[in-house]
């Protein structure tokens, strides 16, 4: 069944394939019969792991970049995550790099992905996020929420504390915890925002405005010298 499913999506460009498929799964998740025997079939069994305070039910988690625009949670939770990160988002909206920017590599059973923070911005998502949020309050969900947050492509590094602050206003309300993002290849300097300063000024802003505590995490670049982790840390 597998090879039929995969066959037909791989006519379709890669990008487009993602969206018609999550479309076709979150129809199907609101099927109430259908919906129960798939929340069954995908379970993983509990393995509790507590991290920075927040209880997550497994460790499998869903990493940003698969439901940027927080569309999907409802259909996600069926397939059993212990965590979903969504985005990453910026402050304003934008439509990322040019098409194609999402590519097979059939015989690595892998993906190269290029696409440039493209979100609906945080307004969009926030109101999102709001209305999951109605049914499924924080701590009382099993479904735990990251919010992975970044810069805007337009925005000068010199202010882009002000974007990451921007989205941590706008989501800190609906999230578990939040992910910085600065290590994207995609979006022009956003890399040489990990060098100390810029870090520390960002960092320093969003505790300001975290009287709840949320976890704050780092995304940085896999290919750092020792030397530059360090300075990081």
């Amino acid at each position: 069944m597998y090879a039929l499913i995969r066959a037909i999506f791989f006519r379709f460009e890669a990008e487009k394939a993602h969206y018609l498929a999550m479309n076709l799964f979150s129809c199907c998740c609101r099927i109430p019969g259908l919906r129960q025997w798939m929340k069954r079939y995908f379970h993983p069994g509990e393995d509790p792991l507590t991290v920075s305070g927040i209880r997550f039910k497994n460790r499998i988690g869903l990493g940003a970049g698969f439901d940027k625009n927080a569309r999907y949670l409802d259909a996600l939770s069926v397939l059993g995550f212990g965590a979903v990160e969504i985005g990453t988002v910026t402050p304003l909206p934008q439509s990322g790099n040019e098409k194609p920017r999402l590519f097979r590599l059939p015989a690595d059973q892998a993906l190269i992905n290029r696409m440039g923070f493209n979100n609906d911005g945080m307004a969009v998502i926030a109101s999102r996020l709001r209305t999951w949020r109605q049914l499924h309050p924080i701590g009382q969900s099993d479904l735990i929420i990251g919010g992975n947050i970044g810069k805007n492509k337009e925005t000068p590094n010199e202010r882009a504390w002000q974007d990451y602050e921007a989205c941590f206003l706008a989501l800190r309300e609906w999230v578990d915890y939040f992910t910085v993002n600065v290590s994207s290849p995609n979006t022009p300097g956003l890399r040489a925002l990990q060098d100390k300063e810029s870090l520390r000024k960002i960092f320093t802003v969003l505790q300001a405005q975290n009287p709840q505590h949320k976890p704050i995490f780092l995304k940085i670049a896999p290919d750092l010298t020792s030397e530059q982790v360090s300075e990081i840390i």
